[in-house]
């Protein structure tokens, strides 16, 4: 397998990839179909950890440094050279799959939830899509913050995993729409699929809740109604984290720090299943069809 073709340059640290996480974007990537689209030839993967072997002088690594990055392409290679802003240190409780895991998928969560919708402990939060990748670690990250947190899944499988990464309640996608109303409504619903889920989560928020748009997974574009907004205070609110990015680099440095801390109280990827370089179309395949639950993740020979 070729280094990654990301641009090697003397401000970049060259990295020995040890896994790599895969997500929902590769597959959209693939295809032609995410935001920003690649020029062709281009090598898949937006988050990697491994070990640095070579670094600039002054940009705070060295060779040896085991750490976890987000290249936005380039990931399923066996080496990547990697911004320095891009980079941070992986936590010592966590494996290199759990370090490729934690990247995208609790990045966008923390950023979501404690930045955007501003979650204040004892809320209560619910997250549709919770058994995938990043709808686990919405949940994840919103117990590790204090919230009660209701989890939608799609299948007994992916609802296991909503509760092993710590949802107090669980439901399936034709029944959380009146158990949450005639429970009141919820503080705030995190949404990555819209379309009709978006226009019945507006429905289900409590007085003055917060609705965060994370992606657009049912290719249906969603509408907020400003009557609806108004008469209940409601807020929606829209997050795509690598475009938060690229408007401001020093996040992801920031956004590790307070995940480092999340770490060290008790804080784990859900990685429910690994799988060889070589076999990096079968995870994405597993994605696309959705046939997996929790993250997936490649391992490097």
């Amino acid at each position: 397998m070729p280094e990654s073709i990301r641009k090697n340059d003397r401000n970049s640290v060259r990295v020995a990839i040890r896994a790599a996480g895969v997500g929902y974007i590769d597959t959209l990537s693939c295809r032609g179909e995410f935001d920003c689209v690649m020029r062709l030839p281009f090598v898949p993967g937006l988050e990697i950890s491994g070990e640095v072997t070579s670094a600039p002088e002054g940009c705070g690594y060295s060779a040896g440094d085991r750490v976890v990055g987000y290249v936005g392409a380039g990931g399923f290679a066996e080496y990547a050279w990697v911004s320095p802003d891009m980079l941070a240190p992986l936590p010592r409780e966590l494996s290199f799959a759990e370090g490729a895991a934690i990247v995208v998928n609790f990045h966008a969560a923390l950023v979501a939830l404690w930045r955007r919708a501003q979650l204040c402990a004892g809320e209560l939060v619910l997250v549709h899509g919770a058994g995938g990748g990043l709808g686990s670690a919405m949940v994840q990250i919103a117990a590790a913050l204090g919230a009660r947190v209701v989890a939608v899944a799609g299948s007994a499988e992916r609802r296991a995993v909503a509760r092993a990464a710590g949802a107090s309640h669980v439901v399936g996608p034709d029944e959380w729409c009146d158990a949450v109303k005639a429970a009141g409504g919820v503080d705030i619903i995190v949404d990555p699929v819209g379309g009709r889920t978006f226009e019945q989560s507006l429905e289900c928020l409590a007085p003055e809740g917060r609705l965060v748009s994370v992606g657009c997974a049912g290719n249906e574009i969603s509408r907020a109604p400003a009557e609806c907004l108004m008469l209940r205070g409601t807020t929606v609110m829209g997050m795509l984290w690598p475009e938060m990015l690229k408007r401001d680099r020093s996040l992801f440095g920031r956004t590790a720090k307070q995940l480092d801390d999340l770490v060290t109280t008790g804080l784990r990827p859900i990685v429910t299943k690994t799988y060889d370089l070589a076999d990096g179309k079968e995870a994405m395949d597993a994605i696309e069809n959705r046939t997996s639950s929790g993250k997936l993740v490649l391992v490097m020979p």
